[in-house]
């Protein structure tokens, strides 16, 4: 009985390090794939260098209006850096949503539905490897405007050992809700605009513009309830201005989301599969 037991155990764990490395092989891929696109990363890295540039002048300006070097406990170095650290994970948003609307429109789906791996999870690993390149590059590019202009940052090791953790988990919650948009082609001719809501949304109430704490009352409160502020303004603020009970407050909220999240796009999921399979697909 044990040695059956063992054996079902070693099938298993088998299984997952096979399944582990098909998708670790996807990821690699994609990785590869983007960098041999390597100047239309940069060109879009020089666009954050543009977007970072004009904001870091506006909080210049709106600073010396009020006489203060500190705005809601934020001077101008740990502003700029904290856009810097949200502009980095808002602009390096692949177009997933119109990935999958043209695979619904073609047809291709149901090519995709057949092969032995599974659509979320490949495509999960082809989106985290097009995003850690351009985060990489939005990185490189932003820290080296920041420098220029205010110098080096402030920040605790803390902070920038939780940083990465923080945009994963950010990422991964941005590709369930854009995946679930996406989804929504079988119902709809055409989800950019669901997306370009999302993502406006997302930009505008997740402190992408500038820290929540500078928003008036009652938009704050608004703001910091709603989850897209664990898109951007958590993993940005912790990295600037690092606490434990900040991290462990972004972390759990981030962590619920995924699961929420998760169950509603494998019910949607479920709900496509069914539908795929009523039409012939």
């Amino acid at each position: 009985m044990s040695v059956s037991i063992y054996q079902s155990r070693r099938s298993i764990l088998a299984r997952l390090r096979l399944t582990g490395h098909k998708y670790l092989a996807i990821l690699q891929v994609s990785i590869a794939s983007n960098l041999a696109y390597i100047n239309e990363v940069v060109f879009r890295a020089l666009t954050l260098l543009v977007i970072v540039f004009v904001l870091s002048q506006l909080w210049h300006t709106t600073l010396a209006q009020h006489g203060a070097k500190i705005l809601n406990g934020f001077s101008i170095n740990d502003m700029l850096w904290y856009l810097v650290a949200a502009e980095v994970i808002a602009m390096s948003n692949p177009l997933l949503t119109q990935r999958i609307d043209e695979e619904v429109r073609s047809g291709q789906i149901a090519y995709q539905l057949i092969r032995p791996n599974s659509y979320i999870l490949y495509h999960f690993a082809r989106y985290l490897g097009e995003r850690l390149v351009r985060i990489g590059m939005n990185s490189i590019v932003g820290a080296a405007l920041a420098l220029v202009v205010v110098g080096p940052p402030h920040f605790t090791w803390m902070g920038v050992l939780a940083w990465p953790l923080l945009a994963l988990l950010a990422v991964c919650i941005d590709f369930i809700a854009y995946f679930c948009i996406g989804l929504c082609a079988f119902w709809t001719e055409e989800t950019r605009p669901i997306a370009l809501i999302y993502n406006r949304l997302t930009l505008v109430l997740g402190g992408v513009l500038a820290p929540i704490e500078i928003f008036p009352q009652p938009l704050r409160s608004i703001a910091q309830a709603l989850p897209f502020s664990a898109i951007l303004y958590g993993p940005a603020h912790t990295l600037v201005h690092f606490t434990w009970s900040g991290f462990f407050g972004v972390l759990l909220q981030q962590c619920s989301m995924i699961a929420i999240g998760s169950l509603l796009l494998v019910s949607i999921y479920q709900i496509v599969i069914r539908r795929v399979n009523i039409n012939g697909g």
